[in-house]
């Protein structure tokens, strides 16, 4: 996979002109970036997440989940929330340093992005669909 950013000023221009970087360190994916406090993070189907700076392209850190992702990384609350395949929910820092917060398996493959609905972060699995909330 290949990641490249467009000066969007340029009208939609994919000639060199309208590149402003390109990271190709990226495997297979089918994810959507996540972008805070000019981060940008996205994972591949290999099970990395990639965190990058939104504005250069500078890679600050890459993460081995150690399992396929079919889905998107989610930012909230300065956190980046994820799943796998192997069902792993994870939760780390969204930051330059690379931090784990927690990671809870939950049974059953991850398949899809973590939503967030009037207070509620819901995580579906393969059987389970979690609904979690601060109290």
């Amino acid at each position: 996979g290949v990641l490249t950013c467009l000066d969007a000023t340029k009208t939609g221009d994919i000639t060199n002109t309208g590149k402003l970087w390109v990271y190709d360190k990226i495997n297979r994916s089918i994810s959507t970036v996540s972008i805070y406090n000019g981060l940008l993070f996205v994972a591949d189907f290999s099970g990395y997440v990639h965190c990058l700076d939104a504005e250069t392209g500078t890679v600050h850190w890459v993460h081995n989940t150690g399992a396929h992702m079919w889905s998107s990384t989610f930012v909230a609350d300065g956190k980046l929330y994820f799943g796998t395949e192997d069902g792993d929910a994870w939760i780390m820092k969204a930051d330059k340093e690379l931090k784990v917060i927690s990671k809870v398996n939950v049974d059953a493959p991850i398949y899809g992005t973590p939503m967030v609905a009037n207070g509620v972060m819901y995580i579906a699995s393969q059987t389970h669909l979690f609904a979690i909330q601060k109290k």
